[in-house]
């Protein structure tokens, strides 16, 4: 039987953080090119599900009692306080320091989320009536990259004075915005062939939803450090597919066009324009390091990488941490106890109360105040 507590969305999150522990191990090994870069993105999709799915598997969770202190943080959260409290008017709101501290969470993170949408809603709007690029040479070169490497979708070229460096935006309508200067057809090769593969790969969908995640829980370090990390990881996955079948020689003058673009620039009012899905600066080191790496891929590396993810993936459904209590607290509200709100869960030697799908008591003996109760037995 599956069920959702509070500490099971919080071995949710805790399961989730894990995963992102595991993630830079996962870049030196993608950098240095023994595993694929989609490696990454099926670690990004377990924590995902992690954090979508935060489910306790009832009769088979083995559970962690930690004493003192997360019992004290327990009491600390469900602390009453008063909101808006007033001596004059009759509004007057009461609520636990823990729906407290989740309201401000939640109205932050919509915050965020209506930032995000409202950005991305403004560049697509100021793009809409910018004319498609007429450059025949940009058209010639897009062409021979769609055929060599059989992109089928459409796609819109612009060319701006505002645009400082190459970018590619749209969920629905791909679009590649270029800066308007004299480009080789080499360089618009190597260009057109990074930003397209964005649109193979999805990738734009990738970023769109990893941002999402950051703007929901900005308010945890490591959610904010994925969102950096996997940017970096979508801008080698799109490397790997240009320079794949390069030399030395062509690998070379690859990093040379991304390391012109990211010349310094005169940066304006009017041209500093600010695209919420750009990759980031930051990952030029991991990019260099990765383009001139001799690629050795190893089977044993990715099986043993992968087996890890989904072991630290599943292992988290089976392991909760609680806090550890003999009996009820004298200090607090004892509830109810009766069939229609209560179960008790009989783990070896030990009961665990359940009182409303949530674990409530944990304790070696069960005294009469819970003798109608159900009693499960783990296997």
């Amino acid at each position: 039987m599956l069920d959702i507590n509070i500490y099971s969305m919080i071995n949710s999150l805790i399961g989730a953080c894990i995963l992102i522990i595991f993630c830079p191990f996962m870049e030196k090994l993608i950098i240095r090119g023994q595993i694929s870069s989609s490696t990454y993105f099926f670690a990004f999709l377990l924590i995902i599900c992690r954090l979508l799915l935060p489910f306790e598997v009832v009769g088979k969770t083995y559970f962690v009692q930690i004493e003192k202190l997360l019992p004290s943080i327990v009491r600390l959260l469900k602390t009453e306080i008063s909101i808006l409290p007033s001596s004059t008017s009759r509004l007057h709101i009461e609520a636990t320091l823990l729906e407290a501290v989740l309201l401000f969470l939640f109205s932050i993170s919509a915050v965020k989320c209506f930032k995000l949408f409202a950005d991305y809603y403004s560049l697509c709007k100021s793009m809409k009536f910018v004319l498609s690029s007429r450059n025949k040479t940009v058209e010639k070169v897009l062409c021979t990259v769609r055929e060599d490497y059989r992109f089928n979708f459409p796609v819109r070229v612009i060319q701006n004075k505002y645009v400082d460096s190459p970018f590619e935006f749209g969920l629905f309508r791909q679009t590649i915005c270029l800066p308007d200067i004299p480009y080789s057809e080499e360089e618009l090769y190597f260009i057109l062939s990074h930003e397209l593969h964005h649109f193979s790969s999805k990738s734009n969908w990738l970023k769109f939803f990893n941002n999402i995640l950051a703007s929901v829980f900005w308010w945890n370090p490591l959610i904010t450090f994925y969102n950096t990390s996997i940017v970096s990881m979508i801008e080698l996955n799109c490397d790997e597919h240009v320079i794949t079948g390069f030399n030395d020689r062509l690998k070379a003058k690859y990093l040379s066009c991304l390391l012109s673009e990211l010349r310094p620039q005169h940066h304006t009012k009017a041209n500093g324009i600010i695209h919420l899905l750009s990759p980031n600066d930051k990952s030029l080191s991991k990019r260099y390091h990765f383009i001139t790496a001799k690629h050795k891929k190893s089977k044993a590396v990715f099986i043993l990488s992968a087996l890890l993810m989904l072991s630290v993936f599943f292992a988290s459904y089976f392991v909760m941490v609680l806090p550890y209590c003999d009996t009820l607290a004298s200090e607090t509200k004892t509830p109810k106890f009766i069939k229609e709100n209560s179960y008790i869960l009989k783990k070896g030697d030990a009961y665990i109360i359940y009182y409303e799908n949530e674990p409530y008591i944990y304790s070696e003996t069960i005294s009469d105040t819970f003798s109608d109760l159900t009693i499960i037995e783990e296997d």
